[in-house]
């Protein structure tokens, strides 16, 4: 594996939580490149309703989430 590979790796990100993910991760449960939420901040139930995809799903949480 590149460095340049393992750099981009380390840095996907949940946008609801900032929990760090698997490129398979975003790949399965993500839209464009990007994840929505992850096994920190949502159920599998949720995520298998396709949570993770949805960007408005991430702004109906709220920033009080936390």
């Amino acid at each position: 594996m590149s460095e340049r590979e393992s750099m981009t790796d380390v840095n996907r990100r949940c946008t609801r939580c900032g929990g760090a993910v698997t490129r398979q991760f975003v790949r399965v449960f993500g839209a464009s490149n990007r994840v929505h939420g992850c096994l920190d901040c949502l159920t599998r139930q949720r995520l298998a309703d396709g949570e993770a995809a949805e960007r408005a799903a991430a702004d109906r949480a709220g920033s009080d989430w936390r």
